[in-house]
Protein backbone atom coordinates (compact mmCIF):
# COMPACT_ATOMS: atom_id res chain seq x y z
CA UNK A 1 0.00 0.00 0.00
CA UNK A 2 1.46 3.49 -0.87
CA UNK A 3 1.04 5.66 2.07
CA UNK A 4 1.64 10.22 1.77
CA UNK A 5 2.31 11.51 4.77
CA UNK A 6 -1.48 13.87 4.88
CA UNK A 7 -0.18 17.37 6.77
CA UNK A 8 -2.27 19.61 8.49
CA UNK A 9 -5.21 16.71 8.53
CA UNK A 10 -7.69 16.63 11.51
CA UNK A 11 -7.78 13.81 13.48
CA UNK A 12 -4.32 12.84 14.20
CA UNK A 13 -2.53 16.44 15.91
CA UNK A 14 -1.75 17.64 12.69
CA UNK A 15 -0.52 14.77 10.47
CA UNK A 16 -1.42 11.52 9.36
CA UNK A 17 -0.24 8.71 7.49
CA UNK A 18 -2.98 7.94 4.78
CA UNK A 19 -3.18 5.25 2.02
CA UNK A 20 -3.36 5.38 -1.02
CA UNK A 21 -6.75 6.60 -2.63
CA UNK A 22 -7.43 8.43 0.58
CA UNK A 23 -9.12 11.71 0.01
CA UNK A 24 -9.39 14.65 2.05
CA UNK A 25 -11.93 17.20 1.73
CA UNK A 26 -11.10 20.50 3.18
CA UNK A 27 -12.83 23.90 3.54
CA UNK A 28 -11.17 27.16 3.27
CA UNK A 29 -10.39 27.64 6.89
CA UNK A 30 -8.00 24.22 6.53
CA UNK A 31 -10.01 21.74 8.36
CA UNK A 32 -10.42 18.46 6.64
CA UNK A 33 -12.17 15.64 6.81
CA UNK A 34 -9.84 12.20 6.05
CA UNK A 35 -12.06 9.48 4.02
CA UNK A 36 -10.32 6.31 3.42
CA UNK A 37 -11.31 3.47 1.18
CA UNK A 38 -14.25 1.57 1.84
CA UNK A 39 -15.89 4.67 4.37
CA UNK A 40 -17.86 7.64 3.69
CA UNK A 41 -18.61 10.89 5.98
CA UNK A 42 -21.04 13.26 6.12
CA UNK A 43 -21.06 17.37 5.65
CA UNK A 44 -23.50 19.88 6.92
CA UNK A 45 -23.82 23.20 8.56
CA UNK A 46 -22.55 22.14 12.28
CA UNK A 47 -18.97 21.63 9.68
CA UNK A 48 -18.07 25.40 8.99
CA UNK A 49 -16.65 27.65 10.67
CA UNK A 50 -20.06 29.70 10.72
CA UNK A 51 -22.95 27.11 10.68
CA UNK A 52 -25.84 28.57 8.68
CA UNK A 53 -29.41 27.36 9.05
CA UNK A 54 -30.24 27.20 5.58
CA UNK A 55 -27.77 24.27 5.43
CA UNK A 56 -28.95 20.69 6.13
CA UNK A 57 -26.96 19.24 9.21
CA UNK A 58 -26.44 15.94 6.86
CA UNK A 59 -26.05 18.43 3.19
CA UNK A 60 -23.76 16.20 1.05
CA UNK A 61 -22.27 12.03 1.47
CA UNK A 62 -18.40 11.66 0.60
CA UNK A 63 -18.36 8.19 -0.52
CA UNK A 64 -15.04 6.42 -1.25
CA UNK A 65 -15.15 3.06 -2.46
CA UNK A 66 -12.61 -0.22 -1.97
CA UNK A 67 -10.98 1.07 -4.72
CA UNK A 68 -10.14 4.40 -3.92
CA UNK A 69 -12.82 6.54 -5.90
CA UNK A 70 -15.05 8.88 -4.89
CA UNK A 71 -18.08 10.25 -5.27
CA UNK A 72 -20.20 13.18 -3.98
CA UNK A 73 -24.24 12.82 -3.43
CA UNK A 74 -26.43 15.72 -2.11
CA UNK A 75 -28.19 14.41 0.80
CA UNK A 76 -29.89 17.80 2.13
CA UNK A 77 -32.34 19.99 1.22
CA UNK A 78 -30.99 22.70 -0.62
CA UNK A 79 -29.35 21.43 -3.56
CA UNK A 80 -25.18 20.79 -3.13
CA UNK A 81 -22.84 22.79 -5.61
CA UNK A 82 -20.28 20.70 -7.44
CA UNK A 83 -17.50 21.77 -10.16
CA UNK A 84 -14.76 19.91 -11.64
CA UNK A 85 -11.71 20.61 -14.15
CA UNK A 86 -13.03 24.53 -14.15
CA UNK A 87 -16.03 24.07 -15.66
CA UNK A 88 -19.09 25.62 -14.23
CA UNK A 89 -21.17 24.95 -11.25
CA UNK A 90 -23.75 21.81 -11.02
CA UNK A 91 -26.07 21.51 -8.45
CA UNK A 92 -27.63 18.35 -7.00
CA UNK A 93 -30.23 17.91 -5.76
CA UNK A 94 -31.27 15.05 -3.01
CA UNK A 95 -29.91 11.49 -4.31
CA UNK A 96 -27.82 13.16 -6.99
CA UNK A 97 -24.06 12.34 -7.28
CA UNK A 98 -20.96 12.93 -9.47
CA UNK A 99 -17.78 11.12 -9.53
CA UNK A 100 -14.81 13.13 -8.09
CA UNK A 101 -11.67 14.05 -9.53
CA UNK A 102 -8.81 15.62 -7.42
CA UNK A 103 -9.35 19.24 -7.23
CA UNK A 104 -12.60 19.04 -7.41
CA UNK A 105 -15.13 21.78 -5.64
CA UNK A 106 -17.80 21.12 -3.45
CA UNK A 107 -19.79 23.74 -1.63
CA UNK A 108 -22.74 23.32 0.81
CA UNK A 109 -24.50 26.99 0.24
CA UNK A 110 -25.77 27.62 -3.42
CA UNK A 111 -26.42 31.45 -2.68
CA UNK A 112 -23.00 32.00 -1.64
CA UNK A 113 -20.65 29.12 -2.91
CA UNK A 114 -17.32 30.57 -1.21
CA UNK A 115 -18.86 30.76 2.37
CA UNK A 116 -19.47 27.20 2.35
CA UNK A 117 -16.55 25.40 -0.18
CA UNK A 118 -14.54 22.35 0.28
CA UNK A 119 -11.67 21.48 -1.92
CA UNK A 120 -11.18 17.48 -2.68
CA UNK A 121 -7.83 16.11 -2.64
CA UNK A 122 -6.86 12.07 -3.44
CA UNK A 123 -3.55 10.97 -2.03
Amino acid sequence: IALRWAAGAAGYGGGQFAAAGTWQVCNAAGTCFVVRPGEDHIIGRNDLPVPKNTISRSQCQIQVSADGTAKVMSCGKPETGYASGGRPWEFLRCYESRQLQNGDLISLDKNDLESAMFTCYVS
